[in-house]
């Protein structure tokens, strides 16, 4: 931006001084010839005078006695009398000349060199192109003052969003003295504090819900190990060992809501190989699909490296299973593949797929289908974005979603630095 501005504004007063100097320097160098004729035509009337004056002397007119009327590098045709007089030598090239007024019989020619006309001219064009200089300087240093006033206020704006988005939600701009800009920061100062409260209210609510199904799902975990030390029938004893896995499940996000909730966040970026989590949660959703009569089937590509947060992925690929077995039809398949140097986790089934009009809003908070919360989507979303990827809906009917990782910074400036 401040280059910009600095680069515009330069561009607008060269552009002004252009305009005003460039007919200025025209009009100027059409004067300058007119002002050498004007030159001329007196320095010939002065040169009559004489010669008329000496006439009437009656003393004698030769070329030395008229020198001293002539300019340097100047010449003169005196015709008098019938006679003819040379006085100087007339100019090579391009040359002025110019005759005096009729005076008795007397007629005087002086000639002089259009280059000094050329000279004239060549001056004044100089003195437009250095006013174009030293105007365009000025006003570019004028430019970088007000590029400092107006970049400076920009500046502490983009720090104290940098710092909300970073989760600082202390972070406050205050005044720029600048009213524009200071009605923008208000309104930003405001607008953190209305965050840093829904935040807080929203870690709170989720710390509470989290503690609260902490007990019962300790008690339930130790009534499944209760009962699995018991002996069963081998179908029964895969049922438990089943529950046991999704109860595991089941604490890890808890405990996973219990961290963001207390930390804000889902645990820092670590390398993660998506085809090994994928194939982690598709063992552990497969019984459930069982028990529903359904199939659940997997297909990946080894390996599938990304540095992402896992806690995030992993709920997100969750709730894209269960949606799939609560509201799809058929065999759910999920893909873990490679596309375009991008991460693609994909979960897909045979079912009706997403009602016509719903297709973007089904990411929005409160809208739910079926009978839902309206609550897992967003969730999702949010989760995938916090590691800067995205979770968008590839194909409506049947639905197809896609959590779509970027490729590791480490790995896309190793390929780039690879020569073709």
């Amino acid at each position: 931006m401040r280059r910009r501005l600095i680069a515009t504004t330069a561009l607008i007063a060269l552009a002004a001084i252009l305009v005003l100097g460039i007919p200025l320097g025209i009009v100027e160098s059409a004067r300058a010839r007119t002002d050498a004729l004007g030159r001329l035509e007196r320095e010939a009337d002065g040169i009559a005078a004489a010669v008329d004056d000496r006439a009437a002397a009656a003393r004698g007119i030769d070329a030395t006695m008229l020198s001293p009327w002539l300019r340097p590098g100047h010449a003169a045709v005196i015709v008098a009398g019938g006679r003819r007089i040379d006085v100087g030598r007339v100019p090579r090239g391009g040359v002025l000349s110019s005759r005096s007024g009729a005076t008795q019989g007397v007629r005087v020619t002086v000639f002089a060199s259009a280059g000094e006309v050329t000279q004239r001219r060549r001056q004044v064009w100089l003195l437009v192109g250095g006013l174009a200089v030293v105007g365009t300087a000025a006003a570019a240093g004028l430019a970088v003052l007000q590029a400092r006033r107006f970049t400076r206020p920009l500046g502490q704006l983009v720090a104290t969003s940098a710092r909300l988005g970073a989760g600082d939600f202390s972070a406050r701009t205050g005044r720029l003295d600048l009213p524009e800009l200071d009605h923008v920061a208000a309104t930003l100062d405001a607008a953190a504090v209305q965050i840093a409260q829904l935040v807080g209210r929203q870690r709170e609510f989720a710390a509470n819900v989290s503690h609260q199904l902490r007990t019962p799902l300790t008690a339930m975990r130790l009534r499944l190990d209760s009962l699995a030390a018991l002996d069963h029938p081998p179908a029964v004893q895969a049922q438990l060992e089943a529950a046991l896995r999704v109860a595991d499940r089941l604490e890890r996000t808890v405990a996973d809501l219990l961290e963001l909730a207390r930390a804000g966040d889902i645990g820092r970026p670590r390398d993660v190989d998506l085809a090994d989590l994928a194939r982690e949660h598709a063992t552990g959703w497969q019984p459930v699909y069982a028990r529903a009569g359904r199939a659940l089937s997997i297909r990946v590509d080894e390996p599938l490296p990304a540095r992402v947060s896992p806690g995030g992925v992993a709920q997100a690929l969750d709730v894209l299973l269960e949606n799939a077995i609560a509201h799809g039809a058929g065999t759910t398949h999920l893909h873990a593949r490679l596309v375009d140097g991008r991460r693609v986790l994909a979960v897909e089934d045979a079912g009706a797929g997403v009602a016509e009009g719903l297709e973007q809003s089904i990411f929005e908070h409160h809208v739910s289908t079926a009978g839902s919360t309206g609550l897992g989507l967003p969730l999702a979303r949010a989760l995938v974005e916090a590691d800067g990827g995205r979770l968008i809906l590839a194909r409506a009917r049947p639905a197809r979603f896609e959590i779509v990782i970027p490729e590791p910074r480490t790995a896309a400036a190793q390929r780039a630095g690879k020569p073709h």
